[in-house]
């Protein structure tokens, strides 16, 4: 299983850059995302009712509707989600932040590697603005030579 971070400062894009490499990965397998959120938005129905579940002591809680189904965790290591992604079958795990961690980087715009390590390119993306399909094949390809977590 290939993992890559993907990492920039807020509204850099890093939403829009994994949103194009996904379609892509998909031709050499399948495809999970982690993303870092500071705050996670719990204020829906269903996942407040969820999250209240959550905070009483359940380890895991999982919503379902007609529209889709989520799981809820408590907190959990990036190692943890990492491990679990590799139990539901992906072969490319795409990780939106957790620019701290050890992953192999990509690196959106001015993000240099005084604050962040392990970095294997740079992309401009000029914020949301679709990269040319050259530029994401290229990403493709250095993910594919990236070792197996």
């Amino acid at each position: 299983m290939k993992v890559v971070a993907i990492v920039g400062k807020k509204k850099s894009g890093k939403t829009a850059l994994i949103a194009q490499l996904i379609p892509y990965l998909k031709e050499y397998g399948n495809v999970g995302c982690i993303k870092h959120a500071h705050e996670l938005d719990l204020d829906t129905p269903i996942v407040r009712d969820t999250d209240r579940f959550v905070t009483a002591g359940a380890e895991v809680v999982i919503g379902a509707s007609e529209d889709g189904t989520m799981k809820l965790y408590g907190r959990k290591a990036l190692t943890d989600l990492i491990a679990e992604m590799a139990e539901s079958g992906v072969d490319f795990v795409l990780v939106e932040g957790f620019k701290s961690s050890d992953l192999p980087k990509i690196a959106l715009n001015n993000f240099s590697a005084d604050e962040v390590g392990n970095i294997i390119t740079h992309v401009d993306s000029g914020g949301d603005a679709e990269l040319q399909e050259k530029r994401i094949n290229e990403l493709v390809q250095l993910i594919l030579a990236l070792d197996d977590y």
